[in-house]
C-alpha cells in the first residue's frame, strides 16, 4: 500500500525538519549530531540522535534516508500487530486483516510521509506488546523488554519514566517464578542506566534532572489559551502571573527577554547557543538555554492559572477530549488519489461525524479564533472504550483472585495495551491542547487491532451463547 501511495503521488516532505520545534537546529544537528543531542534538554534524545545521524553520515539524499526509516517502521509495525494477532488466538488470515486495518489507516499511515516521531513510537509500543506476548522467557527475553521500555521513554517525553516503571512492574510480576530476582534486577538496571543517565546529564549540565524542560511551557499552553482574557489580566495585575503568560506559549525569546533577568547561555554549543533556527522558515530554538528559566516560570504561572479558574482547566480537557478523537483532514487534499480513496473509505468504516473544531470563547486561544470542520469517528470512540474495557475487566479478575494464579500471556498483553492506551489518552489531554490527534496516532495501531480483537472476541461469545440456549431448548423437547 505504501509503495502504490508512492506511486499515485503522495511524496515525502523534509520540509518539518525546519520547522519541528523537538529537533535542534537541523543544520546544527547534521554538522554534530552527538555533540548537539548531548547538549539536548528540551526532549529525550533518540529522536534527535536517530535523525542527526541519518543527516550527517547516510551517503543518500536526506528525503530518501528519512523516508527508508519511516518505510521500514511502518513494516515492522504490520509485521508485529500480525504476529500479535496470531499469537493471541487468531486465525493467520483475520491477524493479516487486522494488521492492515490497523495502519493503512490515513492518520497512521500518512505519518510514514514526514520525519515526525509518531510512526517510530508507535512501532516501539507495538515491539513492546509483540516482545511481551513471545512465549519466550528468559534473561534475555526481560533484558529486551525492559530495553524496549527505556527506547520508548528516551524518544517521546509523553511515555513519562513513571510509565516506564509500572509497565515493568507488571511484566515483572508476571515471570518472577520463571526468572530469577537477580535477573530482574539486572533488567532494571536498563532504564535506571538509560533514562537515569541522561537525567543526571540533564542536571548535571542545566541543573534540571528531567527529560524534557519545557514541561512548564506546554503546561502554559495547555490550560491559559481558555481562561477569558480578562481573568488573565487581572492574575497578572494581581502578581499570580507573570509577563511570561501575558506573552503567550512558544514564541520568541525575545517575547520573553524584558521579564526575566539578564541571561547569557552558560555552554557555547550552537545547539543551546543560539535563539533562533534559520531555514526556509525561522522559527525559535526551543533548546536555546536563556529558554530554560522561562519555562520554569512557565509552569509556574500555569499551576497558578488551575488553582485560580479550575473550570477553564476542566473546560480544555473536555476540548482536548473531544479533539482526540479528530480525524485529519490532510489526506481529504492529498495529490494521491489512492490516499483520498482510502480516506473515504476510512469515514465510512470509521463511521466519521461532522462536527467543528471550535476555540470561540477562549481568552487567548493559541491558533486564534478558530471554527474548523472536522470528522470524529465514532468506531475509534468504540473501540477505544472495548480495550480499555478489557483491560480493566482482567484487572478487576486479578484482583479478585488476589494476583494468586499466572496470568496468561493473552491477559497480560491486553491489561499492558489498555495502560498504553490510558497512559497517552489522559497524559495526552491533561497536559496537551491541540496536539490529540497526533498522540492519538502512536497507539491507533494498538487501539484499532486489539478492539478488532475484542469484537470478534464478543462476536464468539455470542455465537457459544446463542449454540448453547438452541441445545437447551432441544434438550427440553426432547425431555417432554
Amino acid at each position: 500500500m505504501y509503495l502504490l501511495l508512492c506511486a499515485t503521488g503522495q511524496r515525502f516532505s523534509t520540509f518539518y525538519l525546519d520547522i519541528a520545534w523537538q529537533l535542534i537546529p537541523v543544520e546544527t544537528l547534521r554538522a554534530d549530531p552527538i555533540g548537539s543531542t548531548w547538549y539536548l534538554h528540551i526532549q529525550p534524545p533518540l529522536w534527535n540522535l536517530t535523525v542527526g545521524s541519518i543527516l550527517r553520515w547516510s551517503p543518500l539524499p536526506d528525503a530518501i534516508s528519512l523516508q527508508a526509516l519511516q518505510f521500514v517502521c511502518g513494516v515492522l509495525l504490520a509485521g508485529m500487530i500480525a504476529a500479535v494477532m496470531h499469537r493471541l488466538g487468531a486465525r493467520s488470515w483475520i491477524a493479516v486483516l487486522l494488521a492492515v486495518a490497523a495502519t493503512v489507516h490515513p492518520d497512521v499511515i500518512g505519518n510514514a510521509f514526514a520525519p515526525t516521531y509518531e510512526l517510530p513510537t508507535a512501532t516501539l509500543l507495538v515491539a513492546f506488546v509483540w516482545l511481551v506476548t513471545s512465549p519466550r522467557r528468559d534473561p534475555w527475553w526481560f533484558a529486551g523488554v525492559c530495553s524496549l521500555a527505556t527506547a520508548t521513554a528516551l524518544t517521546r517525553s509523553l511515555y513519562h519514566p513513571l510509565w516506564v516503571v509500572v509497565v515493568l512492574l507488571v511484566v515483572g510480576w508476571t515471570v518472577r517464578g520463571r526468572i530469577g530476582w537477580k535477573t530482574l534486577m539486572v533488567g532494571a538496571a536498563i532504564p535506571m542506566i538509560g533514562i537515569g543517565g541522561w537525567m543526571l546529564k540533564n542536571e548535571v549540565l542545566f541543573g534540571r534532572a528531567t527529560l524534557s524542560s519545557w514541561f512548564g511551557m506546554n503546561l502554559q499552553r495547555a490550560v491559559i489559551p481558555v481562561l477569558p482574557a480578562d481573568e488573565l489580566a487581572a492574575l497578572h495585575d494581581s502578581g499570580q502571573v507573570s509577563a511570561v503568560a501575558m506573552a503567550g506559549p512558544f514564541g520568541n525569546y525575545g517575547l520573553y527577554a524584558a521579564a526575566m533577568p539578564p541571561c547569557a547561555p552558560a555552554h557555547d554549543h550552537p545547539a543551546t547557543a543560539e535563539p533562533v533556527r534559520v531555514g526556509e522558515v525561522v522559527v525559535p530554538n526551543f533548546n536555546y538555554e536563556c529558554f530554560l528559566p522561562v519555562y520554569d516560570q512557565a509552569g509556574a504561572d500555569a499551576w497558578a492559572v488551575i488553582k485560580a479558574s479550575p473550570s477553564s482547566f476542566i473546560q480544555g480537557r473536555l476540548w482536548s477530549a473531544r479533539t482526540w478523537f479528530a480525524l485529519n483532514s490532510a489526506p481529504e487534499s492529498s495529490s494521491s488519489f489512492v490516499m483520498r480513496s482510502l480516506d473515504r473509505v476510512d469515514k465510512i468504516a470509521g463511521v466519521a461525524v461532522p462536527g467543528v473544531i471550535s476555540t470561540r470563547g477562549w481568552g487567548t486561544p493559541i491558533y486564534g479564533t478558530l471554527e474548523a470542520p472536522a470528522h470524529f469517528s465514532l468506531t475509534l470512540v468504540a473501540l477505544t472504550i472495548l480495550v480499555l474495557a478489557g483491560a480493566g475487566v482482567r484487572v478487576w479478575r486479578l484482583l479478585r483472585r488476589r494476583l494468586v494464579r499466572p496470568i496468561s500471556a493473552r491477559d497480560l498483553a491486553i491489561v499492558l495495551v489498555g495502560f498504553i492506551v490510558a497512559w497517552t489518552f489522559a497524559s495526552g489531554i491533561v497536559f496537551e491542547l491541540g496536539e490529540q490527534a497526533r498522540f492519538r496516532t502512536m497507539v491507533d495501531p494498538l487501539v484499532i487491532s486489539f478492539g478488532g480483537l475484542a469484537v470478534l472476541d464478543l462476536v464468539r461469545l455470542w455465537r457459544v451463547r446463542r449454540r448453547d440456549g438452541r441445545e437447551h431448548v432441544v434438550d427440553e423437547v426432547a425431555a417432554s
